[in-house]
């Protein structure tokens, strides 16, 4: 069976990781990729969506962030890893009529997301903690939680990719946010988890984490123009989602 569309969402994440262990993941997420696309030319797929990721830009120069105002300047190589595969996908669009798009995702959280999961956001993590705490094993802030991220509901990242799917045009490797177009800090997550949980919700806390960024927002009118993408889900009412999911979890 011949697939029309291939979505690649896989990868060894963690910024941290990569930072640890830069060969095994550059091994990974960039030939295992081209590896990936390769195939998709040889069965004659019709259009490529890339997982990429708004870490990319590191820190970004204008917020909110858009695609042609703000060069890539990764700071990690995991940030290094996604960016290198952008040109990769609007070589195989040139050379072999393979249609690519680029999605770059902004902090994507809901449920099913675990927050033993290496791709946990600080949302998970914290909400893994409170619900199934293990001993010995407290949750942390890194920093003084001013940082703050254009947090993503799943929901609106799936209707990012079946738009870009379903795109009547050629993307040819153009790169798009994927996000909720606003920025929340993690103290201001922190408060709100407390407030939609009824819970206290203790902190360790610990140094900044290395090759991280310090705010994230994104603008998504690009996405909007080419496929009509609009987040249709706030974070207010993702977050409130995912508490009620671990809720679940606990019964």
């Amino acid at each position: 069976h011949k697939p029309e569309f291939v979505f690649h969402f896989a990868a060894i994440p963690r910024v941290s990781y990569s930072v640890e262990q830069p060969a095994e993941t550059t091994a990974v997420n960039i030939a295992g990729t081209v590896l990936l696309m390769e195939k998709c030319k040889d069965y004659k797929v019709k259009r490529f969506v890339f997982s990429s990721s708004s870490s990319v830009y590191g820190g970004a120069k204008k917020l909110p962030t858009k695609e042609h105002e703000n060069l890539p300047d990764p700071k990690s190589p995991y940030a290094m890893q996604k960016f290198a595969i952008e040109p990769f996908c609007k070589i195989f669009s040139d050379l072999y009529g393979l249609d690519t798009v680029c999605l770059r995702y902004f902090n994507v959280f809901g449920p099913g997301q675990f927050g033993d999961s290496a791709y946990s956001t600080v949302i998970s993590a914290w909400l893994e903690k409170m619900y199934f705490p293990v001993k010995g094993k407290r949750a942390f802030l890194e920093g003084n939680g001013s940082q703050s991220r254009d947090f993503c509901y799943v929901d609106n990242v799936v209707d990012a990719n079946i738009r870009a799917m379903m795109m009547n045009k050629p993307s040819r490797g153009e790169v798009f946010n994927v996000a909720n177009g606003e920025r929340t800090t993690i103290l201001e997550v922190k408060k709100l988890i407390e407030k939609y949980t009824g819970r206290k919700l203790d902190l360790e806390i610990r140094g900044p984490r290395i090759g991280d960024v310090k705010h994230t927002h994104a603008d998504v009118s690009k996405a909007k123009k080419w496929f009509g993408y609009e987040p249709t889900i706030d974070f207010n009412t993702g977050l409130k989602r995912t508490v009620a999911w671990f809720e679940g979890r606990k019964k």
